[in-house]
């Protein structure tokens, strides 16, 4: 019962969030920042505390890939919202809040049951883990600036005035907002994958060879778009669309195996 009341107050007031950001998206002042912060505070305490009772049971802890997922989900969230403290992130605010409205409602239908009843510490492992889910989190960040970059850019050619009067950030401060986080998180990444070929046994394995493909082709994708910038000064609809396919590939590695054996056939 307090699982499912704290799901419903996240879903909520992260509903509540991005209607409000949504209704004021092309408002002069765009919308209140107070507003947007005591919503969108409310739903990520009681996401937080959805994951610890989700997580941590009293027969073990649950780490399925839907309580995986929202975590990775939160970490996005909060960053997000703390970025937007500071940076104009307006277009983001409704994508992350209405997604994570979206997750937390279906991890109560979708069956996550995988139940440890110990964890074994491990300073390589848990070094591994972090980089990898922190060089995720930044990556999709990145994507979502990407993302907001090619909306701006298309009314501006398009010669929206709406879009001018508004709210919405200035695109070359977007532009650079996304590379900075393109290159910040495929350094991470990179020592993700280092980390993982040095502390980790059967990286290659039968059973994780197609998590290390995925993650190495999306991880070249990456390389390559930023390196491309960097040295090319290649920038516009292309290299978000470049991004957009290495996330997709990287959400791939870090979750399409385990959503499909957890979910699809409840191998649990």
């Amino acid at each position: 019962m307090l699982i499912i009341s704290l799901t419903i107050i996240a879903s909520l007031f992260y509903v509540l969030a991005t209607s409000h950001v949504l209704s004021r998206l092309f408002h002069k002042q765009g919308p209140s920042q107070k507003v947007t912060v005591i919503l969108s505070t409310v739903a990520i305490l009681a996401h937080m505390l959805l994951l610890v009772n989700s997580v941590f049971r009293a027969d073990g802890q649950d780490l399925s890939t839907v309580n995986i997922s929202l975590l990775t989900c939160w970490v996005i969230v909060v960053s997000v919202t703390a970025v937007s403290l500071k940076f104009p992130a307006t277009l983001l605010l409704p994508v992350v809040y209405g997604f994570a409205a979206i997750l937390t409602l279906a991890s109560l239908v979708i069956p996550h049951h995988i139940l440890l009843q110990s964890i074994n510490i491990d300073i390589g492992l848990v070094t591994h883990i972090s980089l990898s889910l922190l060089a995720y989190c930044i990556l999709i960040i990145a994507t979502l600036y990407g993302v907001q970059f090619y909306f701006i850019d298309k009314r501006l050619k398009r010669k929206d005035l709406a879009i001018v009067n508004s709210h919405l950030p200035p695109l070359m401060v977007v532009e650079k907002q996304l590379y900075q986080l393109l290159n910040l998180g495929t350094v991470l990444l990179t020592l993700a994958l280092l980390s993982g070929f040095a502390f980790l046994e059967g990286m290659f394995a039968k059973e994780f060879i197609h998590k290390t493909v995925l993650s190495l082709i999306a991880w070249a994708i990456f390389v390559i778009a930023a390196l491309g910038h960097i040295k090319n000064g290649w920038r516009g609809k292309p290299i978000v669309i470049t991004i957009m396919i290495a996330a997709f590939i990287l959400t791939l590695a870090y979750f399409g195996s385990r959503f499909v054996q957890e979910v699809v056939l409840n191998k649990f």
